[in-house]
């Protein structure tokens, strides 16, 4: 289990019995920027995520960012916060995916952290290296989720495009009545009476309700 999900759980207490894994319990706005290099390629990911207001306070209560209680994180409280969000050194994958004719493509851990606070949420970004840049051709595909669902993404702007003018992202979005409807029936098989509060496994879930960017290049004239 992932940091994330590790706070969550004194929270997931106080719902009623059987309401524990019915459903996700953190919501994020997602950012994605596709950033090229020099020759071209395809060489990092920069990703900010913005939590809903109520994991925010957990997260503040939980790493002590408002030390003097006046309902605002410390800057600098912040700032040395910055990467510890999710726990990266236990593995966590990073809910982002990028593939390129149908096979995955290596990500490198992550890098320059930072973290904010604006309108009542913990904002935090970081730029995902992939292993070796690679040529968009004929095009790749990102997504952004978590294949549990426990967390649930949404990407409100569409991805950006750094450093290469003749790319541009679509946006595929999920059939989401479809994904609910399939969530739904994995949901009531699972028998909650047993322990209302485990952890219900229901494979790459998360995925059906992902948007795909299709990310495109024209090729030099």
């Amino acid at each position: 289990m992932h940091k994330l999900k590790a706070i969550m759980t004194a929270a997931m207490l106080a719902l009623p019995a059987g309401q524990g894994t019915a459903h996700p319990h953190v919501f994020i706005d997602a950012a994605l920027s596709l950033i090229f290099d020099d020759e071209g390629r395809l060489a990092a990911l920069r990703i900010g995520w913005s939590y809903d207001e109520f994991y925010s306070l957990v997260m503040i209560e939980d790493a002590g960012l408002d030390a003097d209680g006046d309902g605002t994180p410390e800057p600098d409280k912040l700032e040395a916060f910055a990467g510890k969000d999710v726990d990266w050194d236990a593995g966590f994958p990073g809910d982002v995916t990028l593939e390129r004719e149908g096979s995955d493509v290596a990500l490198a851990r992550p890098v320059k952290h930072r973290a904010y606070y604006e309108e009542g949420r913990i904002i935090t970004t970081h730029v995902r290296p992939l292993a070796e840049p690679i040529e968009v051709d004929p095009e790749a595909v990102a997504r952004i989720y978590d294949p549990s669902f426990f967390v649930a993404y949404d990407v409100p702007t569409l991805p950006v495009i750094e450093g290469a003018e003749a790319c541009e992202v679509t946006r595929r979005a999920a059939d989401t009545d479809k994904a609910y409807a399939e969530y739904g029936e994995k949901l009531a098989s699972v028998d909650m009476d047993e322990d209302p509060f485990a952890e219900v496994d229901l494979g790459d879930i998360g995925i059906l309700f992902a948007d795909a960017f299709e990310v495109t290049c024209a090729a030099p004239s």
